[in-house]
């Protein structure tokens, strides 16, 4: 009885403060969540709040087939149902982006325990995630949606790595619908196709769950073309090259957004597909799990960084993903940290109103600086005879 008791001890006591971790963590990022609920920084009372009010002054179906704003619609029948309440907008709108952050930091959790079995890593992996500032200040300070997108798009990746062909399109469809940024994720599914993870006769359904997501809308009266074409109207919003975000665009000054817009794209599209082909080309040496999370990062971090018209809050899948990188690689302690204070310094210039806390210059050569390293780590991995020491 003793020699039982003794080896079900640990497993109790793992267990135990796993739990007691858990729940001091949530509790405290709770709290610190719930004392930024009051901020509003200009966004909510200049776009959301309009839109909740234009809600009101309808029907609930007449809302639904009516065009607000230049959202798609999935996150615009959330601020339908808001607008029919009778609490706070302000609160109801954080608490919905902050409820996908918990299932962001579920989902991060779960791509984890595929190299672990530790309850108390996973519990950290959690918190991990749910603690990064620019996953907090986005929710609960700007009242931005991005976790909303980003879970469904972490989620993808999660069921790609398991095999489970299906889900993995049915989420990245989700995180379509919700927010174009999705795509920069979206190179995986062709990934986990030549990889065999999952099949490509499945991928009806990326467009049966995408076209469902805007059924509500047409069926309630909105054109079908206006439904499918939000995302080009909101490529034609802006003409800058560089929308307060560090990267690439931000090394040099004075230049044309007229001139530069379309070689932006094609430097963009150039690096996806080159990356695209290498792993095309090597496809049977990808399949270790770092691999996977390093790749997901860099299409994550590389499109943003090359991109025209990119946003302060677009390196958000990248930071939730530069994380991962490090809990599969710990060597690579500073890809989070870099990814994550380059994007927190773009969030303080909009929070801080225009305050620079450092040269973007510098920010996006040390951005390009961690590419670099983590580029050359998937492509020397690939012709490694092992992955054991970074994934176990």
């Amino acid at each position: 009885m003793s020699s039982s008791g003794s080896k079900s001890n640990p497993i109790f006591k793992n267990e135990y403060y796993a739990l007691i971790l858990l729940i001091i963590g949530v509790t405290a990022l709770l709290i610190i969540r719930g004392s930024l609920f009051d901020y509003d920084w200009g966004d909510y009372s200049w776009f959301i709040l309009p839109w909740i009010n234009e809600f009101r002054n309808m029907t609930f179906i007449e809302g639904l087939g009516t065009k607000v704003g230049n959202y798609n619609p999935p996150y615009m029948y959330i601020l339908n149902i808001i607008s029919r309440t009778n609490y706070s907008e302000l609160y109801l709108v954080k608490s919905v982006s902050m409820i996908f952050d918990f299932l962001l930091a579920f989902f991060a959790m779960k791509i984890v325990s595929l190299k672990t079995e530790s309850q108390n890593m996973r519990v950290m992996v959690f918190l991990l995630v749910l603690a990064i500032p620019t996953v907090v200040l986005n929710s609960s300070m700007w009242g931005q949606c991005d976790s909303i997108y980003s879970a469904f798009a972490i989620g993808s990746l999660y069921f790609g790595l398991k095999g489970r062909s299906k889900s993995a399109y049915a989420f990245i469809a989700l995180a379509v619908s919700f927010k174009a940024q999705a795509v920069f994720l979206l190179p995986m599914i062709p990934v986990f196709i030549f990889t065999k993870k999952i099949r490509y006769q499945d991928c009806f359904m990326f467009f049966v769950v995408y076209l469902v997501t805007l059924l509500p809308a047409i069926l309630a009266g909105m054109p079908v073309t206006t439904a499918l074409l939000t995302y080009i109207d909101q490529a034609n919003y802006f003409s800058q090259l560089n929308m307060n975000l560090p990267n690439v665009w931000r090394l040099v000054d004075h230049i044309d957004y007229n001139s530069f817009r379309t070689a932006g794209l094609y430097v963009a599209g150039l690096a996806v597909f080159g990356l695209l082909y290498f792993t095309f080309v090597n496809r049977e040496r990808l399949i270790s799990n770092v691999d996977f999370v390093r790749l997901a990062y860099l299409f994550a971090i590389i499109m943003p960084f090359l991109l025209p018209k990119m946003h302060d809050r677009y390196y958000y899948l990248a930071d939730v993903l530069s994380v991962l990188v490090f809990l599969f690689d710990k060597r690579r302690w500073y890809v989070p940290v870099v990814t994550v204070l380059c994007s927190y310094i773009a969030y303080a210039y909009f929070l801080m109103q225009g305050i620079t806390l450092v040269d973007y210059r510098l920010l996006a050569l040390a951005l390009l600086i961690v590419i670099i390293i983590v580029l050359r780590d998937y492509v020397t991995s690939l012709y490694a005879d092992t992955n054991e020491s970074v994934d176990s």
